[in-house]
C-alpha cells in the first residue's frame, strides 16, 4: 500500500500502522499527511511517529559523530581501521580482556555505543551483529596471575597488543581508547573516552565485554560462592562479603586491595613469587616472542599453582603447551637445559599444569616443552625441545 493522500484516506488505522511498521516508520512527508487526517486515531498515530522520527534522527546524528574519526581515515584512503578497547581493569577477580575490531568503510551499526551504556540483551544482539559485519575482530585475554606480576595497566596494554596481533588483515591505523599507547607498532590515534567517540572502539568495547562476561560465568562454576556470574569480578557488596568469608581464590588479583595482604590462598599456593632475576625475565620474554613467531598464543607467564610454577603457558592449535625456560648469560655454561630439569622440578611443573587445566583449561591435549635461551650472544640463540618429557606414572 502506498502512503499517499489517496491511499491513506481509504485505509484503516490498523492498515496504516502495519504499513508504517513494515517501512520502519514515517518520513516527514507521510507524517504531515497523518497529522492532517480528520480521524483522531490517525492523528494520535502521527504523534507517536513524530516522536520516533526524532529518535531516529538523533541516532543518525550520533552515529555521524562517533564515525568522524573513521570517516576521516577512510576518506584519506586508509581503509583498514581498527578500534581497540579493554574491559575488566577495575575488577578484583578475573582477567582483563581487550578486543580489536575492523569495520568496513561506510559501515553504520545502529545502536553501537559504549558497552557500559547498554543493557545485557542489547550488548548480546550488537555483539552478534558486529562479529557478523566486521571485516575482522579478535580478543586478547591476560590472566589475573599475570596482572599481579606486571600490574593492571601493563596487562591492559598487553591485552590490546594480543587483540591487535591476531587481526587479519593487519590494520593500517588503530584507534585506541584511552591516553596511553599499547605500542602496537602500528599508526595509532589515542582517544580519551573513545568508546563514546569512535564506532570502531565502541564495537570493540561490546565484543570485549561480552567475551569477558562469558569467561566470568564459566569461572563461577569453578569457584562457587563469590558470585562471579552476577558481579563479573567487580567489588559488589556480596563479592566483598564472600571474600571476607572464603578468602581469595586463584582467580583473584592478589595485588589488589582489599585482597593484598591476605594469607589465605587455596590449593597450596602460599606467599609471593621469589624475586625474578633479570636473566630469567629476559630469557622468558625472548622465548615467548620466539613461540609467538611460530604461531603459539601465550596464555600466561610464570604461572603459579599447587606448589609449582610454569614459565610459559601457551596454546598451539588444540594443544596446551607448558614450557620450562632455561636462560644463561654466560658463554661458559655448557650443561644442556634439559639436563638441568630434575625429576622434582618436573613433578612440580606437572602439578601446576594439572592445576591450570582444572581451573582454566578448555579441554584438548597437552604437552611439556623445554627451551634454552643463550643471552651471551646477540641476537640470543633459542633452542626448543618439543614434548621434552611426559607424566611419570611410576614415581
Amino acid at each position: 500500500m502506498k502512503l499517499d493522500a489517496e491511499h491513506l484516506s481509504q485505509a484503516t488505522i490498523a492498515q496504516i500502522e502495519a504499513q508504517l511498521k513494515k517501512r520502519g516508520g514515517a518520513g516527514r512527508t507521510v507524517l504531515a499527511l497523518l497529522e492532517q487526517d480528520p480521524r483522531a486515531g490517525v492523528r494520535r498515530l502521527a504523534v507517536r511517529e513524530r516522536q520516533q522520527l526524532r529518535l531516529r534522527e538523533a541516532e543518525q546524528r550520533r552515529l555521524r559523530r562517533i564515525r568522524r574519526f573513521e570517516d576521516g581515515l577512510w576518506e584519506s584512503d586508509v581503509t583498514c581501521v581498527a578500534g581497540v578497547d579493554e574491559v575488566g581493569r577495575g575488577c578484583l577477580a578475573g582477567p582483563v580482556v581487550a578486543a580489536a575490531v575492523i569495520l568496513a568503510p561506510g559501515c553504520r551499526l545502529q545502536g553501537v555505543d559504549d558497552s557500559k551504556k547498554l543493557d545485557p540483551s542489547q550488548r548480546h544482539e550488537l555483539q552478534q551483529e558486529i562479529e557478523k559485519e566486521a571485516i575482522a575482530w579478535n580478543v586478547g585475554v591476560v590472566s589475573a596471575a599475570r596482572i599481579d606480576r606486571i600490574n593492571i595497566l601493563e596487562a591492559s596494554m598487553e591485552a590490546m597488543r594480543v587483540a591487535l596481533d591476531g587481526l587479519s588483515p593487519v590494520p593500517e591505523h588503530v584507534l585506541v581508547d584511552g591516553n596511553r599507547s599499547p605500542e602496537s607498532g602500528l599508526p595509532e590515534t589515542l582517544l580519551i573516552e573513545g568508546d563514546a567517540r569512535s564506532m570502531s572502539i565502541a564495537a570493540a568495547s561490546i565484543v570485549a565485554k561480552e567475551h569477558r562476561d562469558r569467561l566470568m560465568i564459566g569461572l563461577d562454576a569453578h569457584h562457587p560462592g563469590y558470585g562471579f556470574a552476577s558481579n563479573k569480578g567487580y567489588a559488589s557488596d556480596l563479592h566483598r562479603s564472600a571474600l571476607a568469608r572464603l578468602g581469595p581464590c586463584t582467580e583473584h588479583r592478589h595485588s589488589f586491595a582489599p585482597i593484598a595482604g591476605r594469607n589465605q590462598l587455596p590449593l597450596g599456593i602460599q606467599g609471593q613469587a621469589e624475586p625474578i632475576r633479570a636473566t630469567g625475565v629476559t630469557g622468558e620474554s625472548t622465548a615467548a616472542a620466539y613461540l609467538q613467531g611460530l604461531g603459539y598464543y601465550i596464555e600466561d607467564q610464570r604461572y603459579r599453582g599447587a606448589g609449582g610454577e610454569i614459565d610459559i603457558v601457551a596454546r598451539h592449535d588444540a594443544c596446551w603447551v607448558f614450557v620450562e625456560v632455561k636462560s644463561t648469560a654466560t658463554a661458559s655454561e655448557t650443561l644442556r637445559p634439559e639436563a638441568r630439569l630434575s625429576h622434582a622440578q618436573r613433578q612440580r611443573m606437572i602439578r601446576a599444569a594439572r592445576h591450570f587445566l582444572r581451573y582454566r583449561g578448555e579441554g584438548g591435549e597437552c604437552r611439556f616443552d623445554v627451551m634454552s635461551v643463550d643471552l651471551s650472544q646477540a641476537p640470543a640463540v633459542v633452542e626448543h625441545w618439543s614434548d621434552a618429557f611426559t607424566l611419570d606414572t611410576n614415581r
